[in-house]
C-alpha cells in the first residue's frame, strides 16, 4: 500500500430505499482501527471528494468497473463520517448488483481512502516498523470503497431495534451510545 493513501473500515449500514439501490452507511469512525489508526472526523477534508463522489469497488482504482455508485448527503455527524451508498443497479455492472445485494443482507462493509496531512498526524505506536500507528487530525477523503472484510473492530451492523427508529431518532442514539462508550 502507498503510505500516501491510507484505509480504514466500517460497516454501519441501513436500506433507505432498495428500489434505488440506496443504502445509508457509517464511513468512518474515530474507533481504533486494526492498524491501530485513529481517524478524528473533525479533520475530514471534503472538498474535492464531493466534486466526484465515487463509491468504488475493494480501492480498485484501475478499472471504470470497480466505480460501482456514488454518494450523497456526506457529512461529519459527532464522530461518525455517514453517507448514502447509491449503487449504479441495474445498469449492467455485475460489481454494483451484488454489492448492493450484500449491501440489502446487512454484509456491507466500507473502507476511506485518504491522504493524511502528515503535519497535523500524532504518531501513536513506531514499533510497526512498515507504517507505525497514527492519530490522524487532518485527512482529504479522496473515495470510499465497498470491501469485503472491515479492518475497523467496531465496525459491526446496527442493531435490528435501532435500525426501526427515525434516522433522526437513530442518530440521537447513535450519538449517546458513543459519548458513553467514551
Amino acid at each position: 500500500m502507498n503510505p500516501a493513501i491510507r484505509t480504514v473500515y466500517t460497516r454501519n449500514i441501513e436500506v433507505v430505499k432498495g428500489h434505488e439501490g440506496r443504502v445509508r452507511a457509517v464511513m468512518s469512525t474515530e474507533d481504533i482501527d486494526r492498524q491501530g489508526d485513529i481517524i478524528r472526523a473533525s479533520g475530514w477534508d471534503l472538498k474535492n471528494f464531493l466534486q466526484h463522489p465515487v463509491l468504488l469497488a475493494n480501492h480498485d482504482y484501475g478499472s471504470l468497473q470497480s466505480q460501482i455508485g456514488e454518494w450523497s448527503n456526506v457529512s461529519v455527524k459527532g464522530r461518525k463520517l455517514v453517507g448514502d451508498a447509491n449503487y449504479y443497479i441495474g445498469k449492467g455492472n455485475a460489481q454494483a448488483d451484488w454489492g448492493f445485494g450484500l449491501a440489502e443482507r446487512g454484509m456491507a462493509a466500507f473502507s476511506v481512502g485518504f491522504r493524511p496531512d502528515w503535519g497535523a498526524a500524532v504518531e501513536l505506536d513506531a514499533s510497526d516498523s512498515f507504517f507505525g500507528s497514527f492519530e490522524f487530525k487532518g485527512q482529504e477523503l479522496l473515495e470510499t470503497s465497498h470491501v469485503t472484510i472491515p479492518a475497523n473492530p467496531a465496525a459491526l451492523q446496527r442493531m435490528a431495534g435501532v435500525q426501526t427508529l427515525h434516522p433522526v431518532m437513530r442518530d440521537i442514539v447513535d450519538e449517546a451510545v458513543a459519548e458513553l462508550n467514551g
